[in-house]
Parts: structure tokens; sequence; C-alpha cells
């Protein structure tokens, strides 16, 4: 990448002043509070109401996105699916960097030429999956190994919003790229099953994801009476629950006595040694890990890691690159859905 921008402070625009766009304002507001190298300096959306969310942070408005071009150093693209490429381009072509949020594009194609516009012109490109930046996530980051088995459940009631895309670019999307990263492969193959409940595209979706080491299960639903984001990883020494909502999880593993091969638990016998014993000898075999994550809300982490990202021209944690792995992965669960 190019030498890190001059701009003192770095300007910050926001493209889309939807339900998340709102959420984008108020966390890059926050942060340039506290951050005298960033500053807050437009706000565009179509809608004349986004002329008041621009007064309340006293910035510049715009109706439409072409305006902001010699305004902002970075923008956060938080438009409907369908116009990423259009906006996300815009702004890669003119050497702004983007956050744009997930998934990346409609299609691997449309995605494909983000991510070269970005090399081209010397941007930073982040994409928004979030969930990378969830506190729980990151606190279970070093606990991470070599899966074998993933499973991933995220379910909500039904949202009346995003539903331009299927569930699996809505919502699934977030946990293929989690699967993503921390297999560190590609699948080799894909099964999957979905059907549209409420909406004309998909509401409901089953995948599974076999890699050469490892396997994911990624069920994902925006027809269901309660919200659930809980991950399981079963890995050679040890197992991660993690509750995604509720910010908590745990790490169990193998017990050096036990990798050691110091205790077999074969030949470990109830009858033998009786419930007391038992527990005294399962607290040899594992090894408990309470995690929790910090306090700092997953979208004001993701938004701070992007804003160092620009200023010091660093990789971004979630780049273009892994915005386009999932991308393919999740077109590979549509076609497989499309031929039942």
């Amino acid at each position: 990448m190019s030498k890190p921008l001059s701009h003192t402070p770095l300007r910050i625009g926001i493209v889309g002043l939807g339900h998340l766009g709102k959420f984008h304002a108020e966390n890059w507001a926050r942060i340039a509070k506290r951050d005298a190298s960033l500053k807050l300096a437009a706000l565009c959306d179509p809608s004349p109401a986004g002329a008041a969310e621009a007064k309340k942070y006293s910035v510049l408005f715009a109706s439409d996105y072409r305006h902001l071009e010699g305004q902002v150093d970075l923008v956060s693209v938080v438009v409907p699916t369908t116009l990423h490429r259009e906006v996300g381009g815009f702004f890669l072509e003119r050497g702004v960097s983007c956050l744009i949020e997930k998934p990346l594009a409609v299609t691997v194609e449309e995605a494909t030429q983000l991510v070269a516009l970005a090399e081209k012109n010397g941007c930073v490109l982040q994409v928004g999956h979030v969930e990378r930046f969830n506190p729980i996530v990151r606190a279970a980051v070093p606990y991470f190994g070599k899966p074998r088995f993933i499973d991933a459940t995220r379910i909500s009631p039904y949202p009346f919003r995003s539903t331009d895309v299927s569930v699996t670019l809505d919502l699934m999307i977030h946990d293929i790229d989690l699967a993503l990263s921390i297999a560190h492969e590609e699948p080799l193959h894909v099964y999957a099953a979905g059907a549209p409940v409420f909406s004309m595209t998909d509401d409901i979706a089953n995948a599974r994801l076999e890699f050469p080491s490892s396997v994911a299960n990624v069920a994902a639903s925006r027809v269901s009476l309660k919200k659930e984001r809980k991950w399981r990883i079963f890995q050679e020494n040890g197992y991660l629950s993690l509750n995604l909502l509720e910010n908590e999880g745990v790490f169990i593993e193998k017990s050096e006595a036990l990798k050691s091969g110091e205790i077999d638990p074969s030949k470990l016998s109830l009858a033998s040694i009786g419930m007391a014993a038992l527990t005294f000898q399962l607290e040899k075999l594992v090894k408990r890990v309470v995690l929790k994550g910090d306090k700092t809300p997953a979208l004001e982490a993701e938004l701070a890691s992007f804003a160092e990202c620009v200023a010091e021209r660093k990789q971004p944690v979630v780049d273009g690159t892994d915005g386009l792995r999932a991308l393919k992965v999740a077109e590979e669960i549509a076609r497989v859905m499309r031929k039942l």
C-alpha cells in the first residue's frame, strides 16, 4: 500500500443512514470525540430525514454520495447490498478507503471488482464482518487451535429489513467468515438446504462445509421465536463453547497429565473409585477456563480498527479478500440449495 495519509485529522464519511448506518454514525462520533486524529465530517442518505441526523453531529449532509468527493478520507458504506459495488467503487476509484458492510457485494464478480479497485488505488478495504470483533470472539482467539468440528447457530425473529438478500447473505455470512478464519482452509464440499418463509428469498438455511481437516455445520434463521448466536468448536486438545449474544464462553482443555498419557481415562472405573474419586480424577483430566469479553462493543472495536489501518496503511483484520472468500462460499451454498 501507499504511504500513510497526510490529512490531520482523517475525515470520516458515512453513506447510508438506515438502521445500521445510524449505529455507524453514533460509534464514529464517540471514537472521534476521544481521538483528535479523527473527525466525523459528513453523512449521506437520499432521505431528507438524514439531514436531522447530520445536524445532530454538526457535520455536512449530502443526499447524493457523489457530493462527498474531496470531503472524506474514509467512509462507512452502509447502503443496501445491491448498491455496494456502485457506491464502494465510486470511493475506491478516488483513493478513499472503505469499510463496506457485509456481504461485500451481491455477487462474486462484483466483490472481485471491489477488491481489484482497492488494490489498484492503494486503498484500505475492510468488510463489515463485525463478529470478528465480538468481545467474546476476541477473548477466545488465544485459545483457537486446529479445529476438527465446528457447530454454529444464528437465529432471530423476522427483522422486516435486509430481506433484499437471502438469510445466507444476511446472517449466515458472519459464521461462514468466522469458520473460514478458524479453519484456515477452503471447503472441499458444500451441502446445504434452505427455504423462504416470509420473504421472496430464503429465510432459513443450513449448510455443512467439509474442509480438508474439519467440518463446519452452520445454521441460520430469521424466522425464529428467539434470538441466539452460539458457537461450539471441537479441537485436537480442547473444546470451546461461545455465546456471542451473552458475551460468555468457556474453554475446556486436556490436562498435561492426559496429553502426556500419565492418565488413561479408559482405565478409570466408576465402580472401583466411587463418585468423589471420579470427580477428583476429572479435575485432573481437564482444565476449564471461563472466558469473558471486554466491554468494548463489537462495532466500535471494528471501526476503531479500520481507522487505525487507514492511518497506518495496515492490512485490516477482515480485508477484501476475506470478504470475497466468504461470499464465494455463500454463493456455493445458494447454488446447492437451488438444485434441491
